[in-house]
């Protein structure tokens, strides 16, 4: 008989390290395999409340929703994902906010929209009020263009003739009596900013060398006074500032995506930036200027202002030498009292990237590549008025890329995504 074999006792640990080791890693591959297969489903689960937001959007856009409706959309397939898209305004622009949620995953988009014209905007669109269009100096229109009756006719101002061989560089169509209309809750909304009282709204006081940015996703902040001065600030994002008298805006100012709304608004030589500018009475851009798209600027002239003693005096909108507008341009005023002065202005080297929309005379020596709608055009040369004549003035929409989101006119163009907010 054999005697028994002694295994040491650090063999034996050995063996249960191993074996505890082995375990470990077993383990371990198993928690790996499980968490990666749970992010994973949630990552699925991430993207797909993203793209439900987008979804949403477009679900949105195809229907007529509100001012302040809360739209449930259904969900895209069989995901369970619930979907609401809500419309405000966010100054003259549609603002939508599309929020998707699961259990306690959600994500929300915010996003300007516009209408986008999948076959590009005629050049020019001039209201037919039975006289035609004199063309001057060097004026040149390319694209389509919409006139009177009457057509268009060479010109000459101060013994400056028409210097193109073409009088349009596209296709000529017929004007109505009326211009095309802007959609309603458009000018509901303008009507809205200009006669707000925000009293009751939480205000933040303006200093000297502020920067204050603020989110989409919080509540609006207002600054009011009699008279702002912006100068020595940065102002970013969901911020309205409103003065009872007048607003003006210095160089030194850096504005990105705020409102601004009072009855003269004053944008001094060398003002950068892009925000939308809103007066009832008059807008004056300075020399140099540049404002980023989606820029605009709005200038709704109430009946009250408009009075004898002030028929001479200069546009009511007016953007000086070497500035340039990348957005949208507006005058707005449903007189028809015939006036003799322009109520919109851009001089000769100024530029307007976009959209050009004005309900009475329209002065025009500079450049707008993009589409001019006028209810006339108006020039003023040497002492002299010229009733619906174009003296130097270019309009190009070739230029306007088609990826083009801009002002909605009712009953035309596609509603697109104009900028994303945050």
């Amino acid at each position: 008989m054999k005697p028994p074999v002694k295994i040491k006792a650090g063999a034996l640990q050995f063996v249960l390290f191993i074996g505890a080791i082995i375990a470990i890693l077993l383990f371990s591959f198993v928690l790996i395999s499980y968490t990666h297969s749970f992010f994973g489903k949630k990552t699925d689960l991430r993207v797909d409340i993203i793209q439900e937001t987008e979804y949403g959007l477009q679900y949105a856009y195809q229907r007529n929703v509100g001012v302040g409706e809360i739209l449930q959309v259904p969900s895209n397939g069989d995901t369970g994902i619930s979907i609401k898209v809500q419309k405000t305004y966010w100054g003259i622009f549609e603002k939508y906010v599309s929020m998707a949620e699961q259990g306690k995953q959600s994500f929300s988009k915010f996003a300007l929209s516009g209408n986008q014209y999948p076959e590009g905007l005629p050049a020019l669109y001039l209201r037919d009020k039975q006289r035609p269009l004199i063309i001057a100096g060097d004026s040149k229109i390319t694209g389509d263009a919409y006139l009177p009756q009457q057509g268009i006719r060479m010109g000459n101002i101060s013994g400056n003739s028409y210097r193109h061989s073409r009088l349009v560089h596209g296709r000529e169509g017929q004007s109505k009596t009326t211009m095309p209309k802007l959609a309603e809750e458009t000018i509901g909304e303008i009507n809205r900013l200009l006669n707000a009282n925000q009293g009751g709204a939480p205000t933040v006081p303006l200093r000297s060398q502020m920067e204050l940015k603020n989110s989409f996703t919080s509540p609006t902040v207002h600054i009011n006074d009699y008279v702002v001065e912006l100068e020595s600030v940065s102002l970013t994002g969901n911020i309205k500032i409103m003065a009872s008298h007048k607003l003006v805006v210095h160089p030194t100012a850096m504005l990105r995506d705020v409102v601004l709304v009072a009855p003269e608004i004053e944008i001094r030589d060398g003002v950068k930036g892009y925000f939308q500018a809103i007066a009832s009475k008059k807008i004056h851009v300075g020399k140099h200027c540049e404002l980023a798209y989606p820029s605009a600027l709005v200038v709704k002239e109430k009946r009250s202002n408009r009075t004898p003693q002030n028929r001479n005096r200069d546009a009511n909108l007016f953007i000086d030498d070497q500035s340039v507008i990348n957005g949208i341009v507006l005058y707005l005023d449903e007189s028809e009292e015939r006036t003799y002065t322009p109520q919109l202005k851009i001089s000769g080297n100024a530029m307007v990237r976009g959209q050009v929309y004005c309900t009475e005379n329209l002065e025009l020596p500079g450049t707008i590549l993009g589409s001019a709608t006028t209810d006339a055009f108006i020039a003023l040369a040497n002492g002299s008025i010229y009733q619906n004549h174009l003296y130097n003035g270019h309009i190009d929409s070739a230029k306007l890329p088609l990826a083009y989101v801009g002002l909605p006119i009712a009953g035309s163009g596609d509603k697109k995504t104009m900028k994303w907010l945050y």
